[in-house]
């Protein structure tokens, strides 16, 4: 049964996020067969994750609320958003970025986040376009400016989310309005980051590093879950 705090995976499945109620949910299901994502690196051996890995900001959001137990425990995913107030000042970084085979893609950010689902914590659509079925995974650069480009960030984020529109698979399809929020997908993605980075899987930290890659594992992982009205 997925559990954690924020449990996304069981949010993003339609099951509930107890798991009591998801394994009743579950056993009144039917069998699917779900994506998992691949990730290993410097410092961090081959494993694997169901929802979202990050480099950048986003893992140092995790660590700083695992870091305090108390307050997650009392607070729960809101914990994850006092965090992530604390944290907007994580540096930039330089990285290039590799997609497919394709050519090496330079870029710098503050986030770097691979997704197999959507939604995050209160249901914003973070990675619109991602499903967990499909045999891609999708990644969210982020690379705000000032508080001028945090604020056309998160405006980017809302307006692609409220959209619906599915994540590009183009390389370097910048937005056109020059915001600082790029979305690909892809089957393997290897970053190579200028500094070694906070990094995080599923919502737990691992080891910093400056390498990482990703690919999915199309249909690897099979699931009871129920059957969602259209």
């Amino acid at each position: 049964m997925p559990c954690g705090t924020g449990n996304l995976l069981a949010r993003n499945l339609g099951l509930p996020p107890t798991p009591a109620d998801a394994l009743g949910a579950a056993l009144r299901g039917t069998p699917h067969r779900i994506d998992l994502g691949r990730v290993e690196g410097d410092g961090l051996a081959s494993t694997h994750f169901t929802a979202m890995s990050g480099a950048g900001l986003d893992a140092a959001m995790v660590q700083r609320a695992n870091a305090n137990s108390r307050i997650k425990s009392l607070l729960g995913w809101p914990a994850y958003v006092l965090a992530a107030l604390r944290v907007l000042r994580t540096p930039r970084t330089g990285l290039s970025v590799r997609l497919d085979g394709a050519p090496a893609l330079r870029r710098t950010a503050r986030m770097v986040l691979v997704g197999n689902i959507a939604t995050v914590q209160g249901g914003v659509p973070l990675l619109p376009g991602a499903r967990p079925d499909d045999g891609r995974l999708n990644l969210l650069i982020l690379d705000p400016r000032g508080l001028g480009g945090w604020a056309a960030a998160v405006r980017a984020l809302l307006r692609r989310g409220t959209s619906g529109s599915p994540s590009s698979a183009v390389p370097g399809s910048r937005a056109r309005d020059g915001v600082p929020v790029e979305y690909f997908t892809f089957r393997r993605a290897e970053f190579t980051f200028d500094a070694p980075q906070p990094r995080e899987l599923d919502g737990d930290s691992v080891a910093a590093g400056r390498r990482l890659t990703a690919e999915v594992r199309p249909g690897a992982l099979t699931m009871l879950l129920p059957k969602r009205e259209k």
